[in-house]
């Protein structure tokens, strides 16, 4: 099950170009927190899967910059935000801070990890979901990629995701990532 306001086949459209010699960059925004959702677990797995193995191929002809939230917005008191969000953001960010170190491991790029720092009284982003591929010189949607490339370059906006962020301890953590993933 998928959100309806979700472009499923738009955003595999857009992913599958990673894989293009003609893509050299992308932005991918997924700041809403229908991602959080049980039902969209898998479809955002499929997204990190198909960066990671975009830049495994491709390694430094492409660059990609996430935008994910630093922060959940606080609750405003209309509608309790459910425990399973919670755990699901955290363990996004475990899983792409993990994604991040292997592919460092593996002397490839990783992807740039933005998070977007909400203030106390936003209750969302302030920039849609995207996916934005540069082809050719040319945005997809210049004005979509205009508004998270500013997001990214505004000082204090973000805060970049790394694995010395995350807490990776345990038994093998240090030594291999791929235990989170």
């Amino acid at each position: 099950m998928t959100d309806p306001l979700i472009d499923v086949a738009a955003w595999r459209e857009r992913l599958a170009a990673l894989q293009s010699s003609e893509v050299s960059a992308a932005v991918i925004v997924q700041c809403d927190l229908m991602w959080l959702q049980p039902g969209l677990v898998g479809l955002r797995n499929e997204i990190d899967r198909a960066v990671m193995n975009a830049l495994l191929r491709r390694g430094a002809g492409l660059t990609v910059d996430r935008v994910i939230l630093h922060n959940l917005p606080v609750d405003s008191g209309a509608a309790a935000r459910p425990a399973s969000a919670d755990r699901a953001f955290e363990e996004w960010h475990h899983r792409l801070s993990a994604t991040s170190l292997l592919l460092c491991a593996s002397d490839r790029p990783a992807p740039k990890i933005h998070r977007l720092i909400l203030d106390g009284d936003q209750s969302s982003a302030p920039i849609p979901d995207m996916v934005e591929v540069l082809d050719n010189g040319d945005w997809t949607d210049h004005q979509r990629a205009g508004l998270a490339l500013d997001i990214i370059h505004t000082v204090g906006a973000t805060t970049p995701l790394t694995g010395y962020d995350m807490p990776l301890d345990g038994p093998f953590g240090d030594a291999d990532p791929s235990v989170y993933m």
